[in-house]
């Protein structure tokens, strides 16, 4: 037999052809107390032996062109003003393909020294110490061995340490620079270098030079839990009127009002793009916004956003604080120059205005982050600010084999506007990339987790990931993993048992397993109001002492009601007819109105909630669906993309989102869930800029591996109650003989 999806509402959708005959609830008029009883009797009763779990067999399609022509695809049509800026940025990229003359320099033992480390591109870029620099660095070129030896470079020519400015986008990243520059020099005179990010530069500068534009330099810095709890304190404040809906998140009105900040756009227009489900809000989130201005003057506060703000409104209107600053540092350099918003590239710019020694590095094709407020135009209007500037372009590949470089060079070519760059490497004899059709998304997870099983054989799980769009998208792949007793390590977000709505109805389950189960019982009884934590212990203790029945003793309590609804629901989803799927789809019935109550991303959490069902779809026993989930308990870690611990990152198999796998590499990578409305996401393909942003997030996503690429999708997913089964068409836009079908 073969695993279907099932949608969200849990019918099969063939049904609609057939309507299944309703069955009755044989419990329906059965009184709470023989339920209660009946508790008791169940955990009373002796345990069977475990049965052994039914795999369906695996579904195999006929060889076909599973890739439709890149003609079928609609694109959207871009307005004027889109238009008359991409000719813009085109015009700019094409200029820097002209041939500019080589400068002649004298080179003595330190150039030669350098010579024989980096190649002759790398060389330029390091040798070139004045006027403007582009360093359009490709993905695995060398990008930050190119800035180190720069460094190093500088500081072996003599020039001094104090006049050299180096921003970039981590403390981590500054940190390792300045360690690399010691170990290549030797020289001391390293840590007089001022490295860090642009948010750390513009607190020291605000520090000693603030009071030019009265700040004051004894100012706190709020993070952004800080800025969160200042916006609860506001809303409280002002009294927002209450609806149908519940008001977003502390967390998510933070997140919203510095995303308005950092791309400049207002309140109303981040929320209708972004955040479309909070458009009844927009205005109390702007009174909110105006508020917290004025709340942080009065409290002498600054948060992240404010010092970038504060510190160019420095440079632009106070000449002595900009001379200041431009008299100390004569050589600037930014790293990552894709990932600048607005406020950073201005003040790149304006540091660099007397001297025009900037040198900005970075791949146009890698930003990918323009929700937290990055332009790409900055790195592609460069030579547009900086005329006559030096391009230099870094583009031999010392990551991946030729084959690969062959497909992402590939997809470069569908830029609308990108700079041209042909990745190069001498790795050669590798694979061609494969291209995967699975009949379904289990099957797609099943065919990636038979690759790491065969994989693991030769190479270490650390060599090893798994990418996707959108976090929700690796679900099936974790499961499989776990099921086989394979470890992995999530970047870019939970792992998929860790979510709270999934622990929750996990835990409703486990309780119609095992209804003395006292862990699951006291979460469950936490989601009715008027239980804390102290009752949820004592309910639970008088269970295990006198058995259900002392539920009764709580008959006079607000929440009587709810506890009924619970032990009722959990008593229907454990009759001994009901199959693993039935039985989640009872407890969801009954769990997603909290849910709704509980959690502002809702609509987020079905997603979710629609995969654990298709996954419960293909079990006979609820004990086994809950003993696959559990044999190997997932760690609880979060994270923002960095590798904290590259040991323990080598035993395991990373699954990640893009965004968090950004300047990392694997031997073997899976790019997967390549269908259209998930890869490009649904929400790009109305609009150029989101479009392309997804493009580059797709190079970045198979610009990470070094031998093997795997892209796979399934044939056919519910979504909003659709189908989706069209191939994304990241895939279509690439050479067909670049890659080898596998369906």
């Amino acid at each position: 037999m073969t695993r279907k999806y099932i949608p969200i509402d849990g019918e099969d959708p063939e049904s609609t052809k057939k309507k299944k005959k309703k069955k009755k609830n044989r419990f329906q008029d059965e009184s709470f107390e023989s339920i209660l009883a009946k508790f008791n009797k169940k955990v009373l009763e002796s345990r069977k032996q475990r049965p052994k779990n039914i795999i369906p067999a695996r579904q195999t399609s006929g060889s076909i062109n599973i890739i439709p022509d890149i003609e079928k695809y609609s694109f959207p049509m871009l307005t004027d003003e889109e238009k008359k800026r991409y000719d813009e940025l085109k015009k700019i990229v094409l200029s820097t393909d002209k041939e500019t003359e080589a400068v002649e320099r004298n080179e003595g033992d330190i150039e030669k020294k350098y010579r024989e480390l980096l190649n002759d591109a790398q060389c330029e870029a390091v040798f070139n110490l004045e006027g403007p620099q582009l360093v359009i660095a490709g993905a695995g070129s060398g990008k930050t061995r190119t800035v180190v030896h720069r460094v190093a470079y500088m500081l072996e020519k003599e020039i001094r340490p104090e006049s050299i400015l180096l921003l970039t986008f981590t403390r981590r990243a500054s940190n390792e620079m300045r360690s690399r520059v010691q170990r290549i020099t030797g020289l001391d005179s390293v840590n007089r270098i001022t490295a860090g990010t642009f948010h750390s530069f513009a607190n020291l500068m605000l520090r000693i030079h603030g009071h030019f534009i009265g700040v004051d330099s004894n100012f706190t810095i709020c993070d952004q839990v800080d800025s969160a709890d200042i916006i609860d304190l506001i809303k409280n404040e002002i009294k927002i009127p209450k609806r149908s809906k519940p008001f977003p998140k502390k967390s998510t009105v933070a997140e919203i009002i510095s995303r308005s900040r950092n791309t400049e756009r207002p309140i109303g227009e981040v929320i209708d793009a972004q955040y479309s489900k909070y458009l009844d809000f927009a205005m109390d989130i702007a009174k909110i916004a105006q508020r917290y201005i004025t709340f942080k003057k009065e409290k002498n506060v600054l948060d992240y956003d404010d010092l970038l703000e504060v510190f160019l409104k420095g440079l632009q209107e106070s000449p002595q604080m900009l001379e200041r600053i431009q008299r100390k540092y004569k050589y600037i350099m930014v790293d990552e120059f894709q990932d600048t918003n607005l406020a950073q590239g201005r003040i790149a710019n304006l540091l660099a205005d007397k001297t025009k020694n900037i040198m900005v590095v970075g791949d146009d094709l890698q930003s990918i982050y323009a929700f937290r407020g990055a332009n790409f135009e900055n790195i592609l209007r460069f030579p547009e600010k900086w005329p006559g500037c030096k391009v230099t372009r870094l583009e031999q590949n010392y990551r991946s084999r030729k084959e690969l470089l062959d497909l992402t060079n590939s997809i470069v070519k569908n830029c609308y506007a990108a700079y041209n760059k042909e990745l190069f490497s001498d790795l050669t004899n590798g694979v061609a990339p494969i291209v995967k059709r699975a009949s379904s998304a289990e099957e797609e997870a099943s065919f990636i987790t038979d690759a790491i099983e065969d994989s693991l054989e030769r190479i270490s799980p650390g060599e090893i990931s798994v990418l996707y769009r959108s976090s929700h998208h690796g679900n099936f792949v974790q499961a499989e993993l776990l099921k086989r007793g394979i470890d992995f390590t999530v970047y870019g977000g939970i792992k998929f048992i860790e979510r709270r709505h999934i622990k929750d109805i996990l835990s409703y389950a486990r309780i119609v397993q095992n209804p003395l189960d006292a862990v699951a019982l006291n979460r469950v009884l936490k989601l009715v109001a008027g239980i804390g934590s102290k009752t949820a212990v004592s309910i639970v203790e008088m269970i295990s002492k006198q058995g259900f029945e002392a539920l009764k003793t709580f008959e006079k309590k607000k929440y009587y009601k709810n506890l009924k609804d619970i032990f009722t629901t959990i008593f229907a989803a454990g009759q001994d007819d009901i199959s693993p799927l039935e039985a989640i789809q009872i407890i969801c019935r009954h769990y997603m109105p909290i849910l709704k109550e509980l959690e502002s991303d809702y609509d987020d959490r079905i997603k979710d909630i629609s995969v654990l069902k298709q996954i419960s779809s293909g079990y006979r026993k609820l004990e086994r669906f809950l003993t696959d989930f559990s044999l190997d308990p997932p760690s609880s870690k979060l994270s923002s993309g960095d590798v904290t611990d590259p040991e323990e990152l080598a035993e395991t198999v990373t699954l990640s989102t893009i965004h968090s796998a950004k300047g990392l590499e694997w031997h073997t990578v899976f790019v997967v869930h390549l269908l259209e409305n998930f890869f490009p996401s649904e929400k790009a393909l109305s609009k150029i800029d989101n479009l392309e942003e997804e493009r580059r997030l797709f190079y970045v996503a198979c610009s990470r591996a070094k031998e093997k690429l795997f892209l796979t999708f399934p044939a056919a997913v519910s979504f909003y109650n659709g189908i989706l089964s069209t191939p994304s068409r990241f895939i279509a836009e690439i050479d067909r003989n670049l890659y080898e079908i596998k369906d």
